[in-house]
């Protein structure tokens, strides 16, 4: 998986290089009590997608939840 691939899978996320991983950061903050969080890591570009794709589910259930 390259980081090409990654960003254009999770457009809403800024995805970063950092020393010894990857970290992704919501361009758009939710709030604290949300149950969503601002910023999900990941050793590998692999696991970050992963991570993502976590991230995303929940956000999906809680839509459906909401009725939205």
């Amino acid at each position: 998986m390259t980081l090409q691939q990654v960003l254009s899978s999770f457009p809403g996320w800024h995805i970063i290089d950092m020393a010894g991983g990857w970290v992704a950061i919501r361009a758009n903050f939710v709030p604290k009590n949300s149950g969503l969080s601002n910023m999900r890591c990941g050793e590998t570009l692999e696991e970050l997608a992963g991570n993502l794709h976590a991230e995303i589910r929940l956000q999906k259930s809680q839509r459906a939840t909401a009725g939205g």
